[in-house]
């Protein structure tokens, strides 16, 4: 397999680097295909405008009707006809003048929605009415043609009689549709269709007596193109979206997905947009999984999910996101548009805020769903109330100030665990100072916290102090300048040094009686905090843990600085941030020594990034860790990007075991081993009509793949193909990493089949095929 693998790989990159560049892309030379209004669209009523004609030979009686004869050319507003012979034939008087059209011979007729070519026609000049014999029709400015045997064309209907449509160019003949009668809705942009029969290259696939499609992009209720393929879990599969266009801002999504391995799974997807916000609800509903290998005694697995957002009454907001599943491994074993194993949780919360220049409330609920087998899980917050207000330029534009209180009651669904209420009050006053030599900002805050504690339901729950107070003040320096010299080592190229120093001081506050004993046990420290990880930017943060349960002495300097280079046009082509924070004394939560920093100085963090031309673009972070004595975390990314999405990317990342495990949630799977991981991304136009991208990401640790995909896409102006293979590192249900051996790889197949040019809108799915799998890529650079 490893071998297979890397052809692979060394055949994408051939590909990539060694195809042909196309002229213009897909879009541009589907519309150059289609004809074009020449001319300036004429406004108003054209029924009323006046009839100019052109010809050869012509006899008039006049009153009653004109005879033309050789080269007849008949225009009116934006219509315009050609034919050899026509009669035009006027009746009535004054307002109820009625004039026809004749034509025989063959005619071609443009205006600024359709051109038609007949043998014979009738037309009313006073509205668009006419009567066409074996005519053949394209839309302008849009895909889309066909051929009717008898057409009435009335001014919104199309009635076409043994018709056919496509959206291929002329001279494509990929497929079409025959009908022995079709309606075309010239302003609901859609086509009704009897006895349809669906052709590719030529010959009959699908028939149904009734047929609906779309000749423009408004929304139209019917089947979509469906989904095939197979995988190692679900055997073969085959999914059929039922698209319900239930109002112009309501519609739903419904698809029945069959598993030759699980069975049928039913989703669905519903939005709306209305007066009270815009959202989406969808589900998704297996009732028995037959998979031999999931073990769980609920066979019954399904997924609902929740987004809504809302402005209400100019001030206010409301934001609802909830993500529920049956079961901790249903990311693991269905590919969802609504989660995804890497990230570990469901997250269900809800939001309603208010908001003024100055000043700003909410009242908001939180809780998660964890992926991780853990015995107890993370609190939930419920309700949560913030307030923040904001007043600046206090003492005639000296200072600012800035108040930050919440009050939030914490649960836990484990009867072991204690439950609070905390009432937080934060007030900040900062003096921000600024010459031409830099930028001096001082900070006080005070962190005044009340916690309400009550023990667990459980009669082996710990004992906990009810009340506790903790009031910490804060002093924070900081001090940054920009140096700039045009005489750099480099010609032509501008550089600037930023240095920054921080002091920040905070005393000690032991903080053990905030919480369970048992805090390690689930995710986080105290109710909701926990340890930030640590990079350039992070090491200026005021504290260590995120939440308000843990907040860590501090008496320290930290040093950083970034140098910046630009090129004669002021962009930025190279940046390096370096930095580390020096403790003073150790910083410190509690007694527990494993909970407080040791040794005099933090990790040192480094980052960079290097635009080195208009293609090449390069970034790395390296974070050393003088606790451990080694090298914690490393990454690196190097990408080549031509133009457009076209590119080429190789990742590098590192994370050592030590760190791992003291950020890593106790109860949870251990990785028991160094991260060291290698990855490639390709994606790549090869031409206007092929795609490929392809992905990589190996574990050398593990000495394995992590996962592989590869997806090969061919786009016309009216149809494509897509094919996609996977495989990824995963586990069988209800099994536990024992050894490194203990693996299980997922293979899966997809094709998508879709037609195009219904639309104004043509696109290459590369970057659809981009976003697939667990490592989804990720632009990383910062310039």
């Amino acid at each position: 397999m490893r071998k297979n693998t890397y052809t692979l790989l060394s055949l994408s990159i051939f590909i990539a680097l060694y195809s042909s560049v196309s002229s213009a892309d897909l879009q541009q030379r589907c519309l150059a295909g289609v004809p074009q209004f020449s001319g300036k669209v004429v406004q108003g009523n054209i029924n009323d405008m006046p009839v100019y004609i052109e010809a050869d030979r012509a006899e008039l009686n006049q009153l009653t009707n004109g005879i033309y004869e050789g080269y007849v050319d008949i225009k009116q507003g934006n219509r315009h006809l050609k034919a050899a012979s026509a009669e035009v034939v006027q009746s009535g008087k004054g307002d109820n003048v009625q004039r026809f059209a004749y034509v025989k011979g063959g005619f071609d007729y443009k205006d600024n929605i359709i051109n038609l070519t007949g043998d014979d026609a009738k037309l009313h000049l006073n509205s668009k009415d006419s009567d066409i014999n074996n005519a053949s029709y394209q839309f302008v400015g849009r895909q889309g043609r066909g051929t009717a045997k008898n057409a009435e064309m009335r001014d919104n209907v199309r009635l076409l009689k043994n018709a056919t449509f496509t959206s291929c160019l002329p001279d494509d003949n990929s497929w079409e549709i025959e009908a022995s009668e079709m309606k075309q809705y010239v302003k609901e942009e859609y086509a009704e269709m009897w006895n349809a029969r669906f052709k590719v290259a030529g010959v009959p696939v699908f028939y149904t007596p009734y047929l609906q499609l779309p000749i423009g992009d408004r929304r139209r209720s019917g089947l979509l193109i469906p989904k095939v393929g197979s995988s190692s879990r679900d055997g073969y599969w085959y999914a059929q979206p039922i698209y319900w266009n239930i109002a112009p801002n309501y519609d739903l999504t419904f698809t029945p997905k069959y598993m030759s391995k699980r069975g049928w799974q039913s989703n669905g997807e519903f939005r709306y947009l209305n007066e009270l916000g815009e959202g989406k609800l969808a589900g998704e509903y297996l009732h028995k999984d037959h998979y031999k290998d999931y073990l769980n005694d609920n066979k019954s697995r399904h997924l609902f999910y929740w987004a809504h957002n809302a402005k209400l009454f100019n001030n206010w907001r409301l934001n609802i996101n909830y993500t529920r599943v049956s079961d901790k491994r249903y990311f693991n074993d269905f590919d969802s548009d609504y989660g995804s194993s890497t990230d570990g949780y469901a997250t269900q919360t809800a939001r309603l805020a208010y908001y003024q220049p100055n000043y700003n409330f909410s009242i908001s609920a939180k809780q998660y769903q964890v992926f991780d087998n853990v015995s107890i899980g993370p609190y939930k917050a419920l309700p949560q109330i913030d307030f923040n207000y904001y007043k600046n330029n206090l003492f005639n534009g000296l200072a600012d100030f800035k108040l930050f209180a919440q009050s939030v009651r914490f649960d836990n669904s484990s009867s072991l665990m204690p439950t609070a209420w905390r009432h937080h009050l934060e007030p900040s006053l900062n003096l921000p100072l600024v010459n031409k030599y830099g930028s001096l900002n001082i900070e006080s805050k005070l962190y005044a916290t009340h916690y309400q504690q009550r023990k667990g339901r459980s009669t082996n729950a710990e004992e906990i102090e009810h009340s506790v107070n903790r009031v910490i003040p804060q002093v924070k320096v900081d001090y940054q300048t920009v140096l700039a010299s045009n005489k750099t080592f480099i010609n032509d190229y501008t550089q600037t040094i930023e240095p920054r120093i921080q002091y920040l001081y905070r005393p000690y506050r032991n903080q053990s009686n905030i919480g369970s004993k048992r805090n390690t046990e689930y995710l986080g420290y105290g109710y909701d905090s926990a340890l930030l990880q640590q990079d350039y930017y992070s090491l200026f943060r005021d504290r260590r843990y995120s939440g308000l349960d843990r907040i860590a002495s501090a008496n320290q300097f930290t040093f950083g600085g970034t140098t910046r280079f630009y090129d004669e046009q002021a962009n930025e082509r190279f940046n390096l941030s370096l930095g580390q924070i020096l403790y003073m004394n150790n910083s410190r939560i509690d007694d527990n020594d494993k909970n407080n920093t040791s040794g005099r100085s933090s990790s040192w963090a480094l980052e960079s990034n290097w635009k080195i031309n208009d293609q090449w673009n390069w970034c790395g972070s390296y974070q050393y860790d003088t606790r451990l004595d080694e090298v914690s975390l490393a990454n690196t990314s190097l990408e080549y990007n031509p133009k457009k999405n076209n590119l080429i990317q190789l990742n590098y990342r590192y994370a050592s075991q030590a760190y791992i495990d003291q950020n890593l949630t106790a109860g949870a799977n251990r990785y028991n081993q160094d991260i060291k991981q290698i990855g490639a991304t390709i994606a790549w136009e090869i031409t206007d009509n092929w795609s490929f991208v392809g992905h990589y990401y190996h574990d050398i640790a593990l000495n394995k793949p992590v996962e592989q995909y590869a997806g090969v896409q061919y786009s016309s102006c009216c149809w494509s193909v897509g094919i996609g293979a996977r495989r990824y590192l995963t586990r069988k249900s209800n099994q536990e990493y024992t050894s490194n051996r203990d693996v299980f790889y997922d293979n899966s197949f997809g094709i998508t089949l879709e037609l195009r040019g219904l639309g104004n809108e043509q696109h290459n799915t590369i970057v659809d095929m981009l976003d697939k799998g667990m490592l989804p890529y990720v632009k990383p650079f910062n310039l």
